[in-house]
């Protein structure tokens, strides 16, 4: 008996082939509207800027968590995944990521990447750093960045020049879209200076005071809204305070009427506690990047999220 095609299943074929050419088509846009550049940052303040840059036309990953102290990442073998595949890797610099960074750059095995390349950018060279050590670094300072303070994005100024530095690097790698990447680069800028106008004065009252931190990372925040850090919890940078330290910074706040402890969220409480028995303080425990408390998503989010968490605190 010859094989026969009734009309409905020919109708049935006519769908099938409707449906691949529909796939198919959906495909084809996807693919072309594929990111034209992949974007590594290492800490989650630079992947924010650079999304904001770069809109549509960047994949962004971060390396590390916002969450979590950056200068002690460790490579994982996911992240080494993540450099191969990148065409531009963007650093803090400074020495931020100097005990995992340069090793994840070798095992990655992207030379497109490395330092000195165009697929390279250390974004510390743009920005003035404040803190260079004086003389020969040594151990015994503790954890001192030979280059300068690398926590220099806590100045919302400097995240202007970290998106205009962004911003130029991807209009290299991407020139079809330079209007585009300079234009965001604008509008960052617009943006951050019409917030400034509500963190400055809700901070305002800091103005001229001295203030107490936890670590040294805090000095380009102070910069930026008119306080003056006078001590840390930490007698050197990376290096656990004793009691005999704890006591002479009693002293202080007490003698000097400091009003204020502000802290990363990953830093052991009981200093601070001890402090704020014996001298009455007032503890902020503030994020000090993007993702390192609940709903901080985004750059102009961490200062909104800093300057509440320090008025409230009061």
């Amino acid at each position: 008996m010859p094989l026969t095609h009734s009309k409905s299943g020919n109708m049935k074929m006519k769908n099938v082939y409707q449906f691949i050419v529909i796939i198919l088509g959906t495909s084809l846009i996807i693919n072309t509207a594929k990111a034209d550049v992949n974007v590594v940052a290492t800490t989650q303040d630079i992947a924010s800027i650079s999304k904001f840059i770069g809109n549509d036309q960047v994949d962004v990953i971060s390396l590390t968590k916002g969450s979590r102290d950056p200068h002690f990442a460790t490579a994982k073998p996911s992240m080494i995944r993540k450099v191969f595949r990148a065409d531009l890797v963007i650093a803090v610099g400074a020495d931020l990521e100097i005990g995992w960074l340069p090793a994840l750059l070798q095992s990655g095995r992207n030379p497109d990447v490395l330092p000195g390349t165009q697929g390279y950018l250390d974004l510390s060279k743009f920005i003035n750093l404040k803190g260079r050590p004086k003389g020969r670094v040594t151990r015994d300072m503790g954890d001192v960045h030979a280059a300068g303070n690398p926590h220099y994005w806590l100045n919302p100024d400097n995240g202007v020049l970290m998106a205009k530095a962004i911003a130029d690097k991807l209009s290299e790698l991407d020139p079809g879209h330079t209007q585009l990447f300079q234009e965001n680069a604008k509008h960052f800028q617009a943006e951050i200076s019409e917030r400034k106008k509500h963190w400055q004065s809700a901070l305002d009252f800091l103005k001229g005071n001295a203030v107490i931190s936890y670590h040294t990372s805090m000095l380009y925040l102070a910069d930026a809204f008119g306080f003056k850090i006078v001590g840390n919890i930490e007698p050197k940078p990376g290096i656990s305070p004793s009691a005999s330290h704890l006591n002479k910074l009693i002293n202080t706040i007490n003698q000097q009427h400091i009003p204020l402890l502000i802290m990363e969220p990953y830093y052991e409480k009981r200093s601070a506690q001890l402090l704020e028995r014996k001298t009455g303080i007032h503890i902020a425990i503030i994020p000090q990047s993007v993702n390192s408390l609940p709903g901080v998503d985004n750059y102009f989010k961490l200062f909104d999220k800093i300057t509440e968490i320090i008025k409230g605190s009061f």
